[in-house]
């Protein structure tokens, strides 16, 4: 398996990561480890150490898809993961609303720095973003 860094500025021994990754909790695709965060896409699994992560929350986004005769919104869950300075380090989608919140709740107990959950901005009136 090749171990990619989330930040350019990582680097951690690769028998190590492997160990870390095998003895993980498993929130496919996501895992947790003793020292990182792991999650896969591919053949590649990122990691990041949890002292990197200042902010989680759960995004919820709106897809259309084709049901039968007809277009129907299908909410896909995600969860995102901010470094430093609030930038989005990535967005991992997940399978259902239970699976991305238990996620956040192990990620708030294991990143201790981090702020859990989603804080709108000041001038925006809802929670739904348009992109």
């Amino acid at each position: 398996m090749k171990f990619l860094p989330l930040q350019k500025d990582l680097t951690a021994d690769a028998a190590a990561l492997e160990q870390e990754y095998q003895a993980a909790e498993d929130f496919t695709p996501a895992k947790l480890g003793g020292a990182h965060l792991f999650f896969k896409t591919g053949r590649k699994v990122y990691y990041l150490p949890y002292g990197a992560v200042t902010r989680c929350f759960r995004r919820v986004e709106m897809v259309n898809a084709r049901m039968g005769c007809c277009n129907q919104g299908i909410p896909m869950e995600s969860v995102v993961i901010c470094g430093e300075g609030e930038q989005e380090l990535a967005q991992i989608r997940l399978a259902t609303e239970r699976l991305s919140k238990a996620l956040l709740e192990a990620l708030g107990n294991r990143c201790e720095n981090a702020e859990i959950g989603y804080v709108r901005a000041p001038d925006q009136e809802t929670a739904v973003r348009y992109v």
